[in-house]
């Protein structure tokens, strides 16, 4: 009984520091949010929160039009971004699948941007993106084209923020389907072979199905991040041209921390919350039905 009360008592004595942890770093501050959602408190002219109930989240949903446009264009990047990322990640990891010389080198080139600090990528490519100076519209013009308006057009804007997460994040992509099909069992290929399969056959009929539920995975946890949108905005466009680029999670940012409009800024994170929760659900459902 001694040693079984011992054993208790060590298991919660390396439980509680975690629990700690997120009882402060997570748990506190979605309840604390979520009490500020139904108040207003404009912390520049107001010294406490004034209780208003559901106003914050009527204004936002009925009477707020840069909310859903916010929200329009981040659906939009989720969509573009997760496609192509998954669509080049899945080709990558086709292709390194098999041996040829330097794969080992072009599987540790591909990783480099996923390594990146992503705000630093933000201005790396704010520079190189520069509508007079940048060394892409450089290059352009060095072999006889014209220039870009990579950052400073409503039309090109969103897809060059588009473009910078593909090269950031699919390199993610590519590593996890080529581990997954690294552990694809040989047996099932040397018997297509023998059978007479092509090479399309074989994706087609035994690889894609053998790594569609870590493709489901994958593209989740994408979907989420994705929807997290912030630090490419913020570094390269800064939500321009004319909102051109303003993703809901930095429309969130612009009312609750510079704005200090914090009860409406909580109770628009909550329905973000909200959203990304059942589109995550939609599209779990979804996708483990055609597997």
């Amino acid at each position: 009984m001694k040693y079984a009360y011992r054993k208790h008592v060590i298991k919660w004595f390396f439980l509680l520091p975690c629990l700690a942890y997120l009882i402060v770093m997570a748990i506190f501050p979605l309840t604390w949010s979520l009490r500020l959602s139904f108040t207003k408190w404009l912390a520049t002219i107001m010294e406490n929160p004034e209780w208003t109930g559901i106003t914050n989240f009527r204004d936002i949903l009925f009477k707020d039009p840069r909310f859903w446009s916010a929200l329009w264009f981040t659906v939009r990047f989720v969509f573009l971004t997760v496609v192509i990322q998954l669509g080049i990640g899945l080709g990558l990891a086709h292709l390194l699948h098999n041996n040829f010389r330097g794969r080992n080198f072009f599987r540790v080139l591909f990783l480099i941007p996923m390594a990146c600090p992503p705000i630093a990528v933000a201005f790396l490519w704010k520079m190189m993106l520069h509508p007079d100076i940048g060394i892409i519209n450089t290059a352009l013009q060095t072999i006889g084209l014209a220039k870009v308006k990579w950052t400073t057009s409503v039309v090109v804007a969103p897809f060059t923020i588009v473009m910078v997460d593909v090269w950031e994040w699919t390199p993610f992509m590519f590593l996890v389907l080529f581990a997954a099909f690294q552990a694809l069992p040989v047996e099932i290929y040397d018997a297509a072979a023998v059978d007479g399969a092509s090479n399309f056959q074989v994706f087609r009929k035994i690889t894609f199905p053998l790594v569609a539920p870590i493709i489901v995975t994958i593209v989740l946890i994408r979907i989420i991040d994705a929807f997290k949108l912030f630090e490419l905005i913020f570094g390269i466009t800064s939500a321009g041209p004319a909102n051109a680029t303003e993703a809901l999670s930095f429309y969130v940012y612009l009312t609750g921390i510079k704005w200090m409009n914090l009860g409406k800024g909580s109770a628009m994170s909550w329905i973000f919350l909200l959203i990304v929760l059942g589109i995550s659900l939609i599209l779990l459902s979804r996708l483990r039905k055609k597997i």
